[in-house]
């Protein structure tokens, strides 16, 4: 359902469509691909620290409502990024919610996921985490 916003500028008219569909992100086509660039060669198989697989078929299962092995909080809670374990990795702020290791991805030397990425992931999260 498109919703259309019209604002007047001067003379001139702008109209502007939103959709929640067009706004929301896509775990299958906007985060998997990250996971699948950033993670999966550490966490495939699930036998991997903190027993994550981020493979395409395994991934949302073992994110979304799962208990985190490394932090009293949940890998991710849906609608509640800041009680996200992974959120947390991804911005290196997971020590200060009772986590260890290491912020995520692992890098030499380490770096964050790019802020357009973990934006990403916050809108997601922010959105109730859908497997869509």
């Amino acid at each position: 359902m498109k919703t259309w916003f019209v604002i007047g500028l001067g003379s001139a008219l702008i109209a502007m469509a939103a959709s929640a569909d067009e706004a929301a992100v896509s775990y299958r086509t906007q985060l998997q691909p990250i996971f699948n660039a950033q993670c999966v060669y550490c966490h495939v198989t699930g036998a991997e620290n903190g027993g994550l697989n981020l493979a395409r078929a395994s991934s949302h299962a073992s994110l979304v409502g799962t208990a985190s092995t490394e932090s009293p909080l949940m890998r991710v809670t849906p609608g509640q990024p800041d009680k996200s374990y992974l959120w947390h990795k991804l911005n290196g702020s997971h020590v200060s919610v009772g986590g260890s290791g290491n912020a995520m991805p692992m890098s030499d030397p380490p770096r964050l996921l790019e802020p357009a990425q973990r934006a990403l992931f916050k809108a997601w999260i922010e959105a109730g985490a859908p497997n869509n």
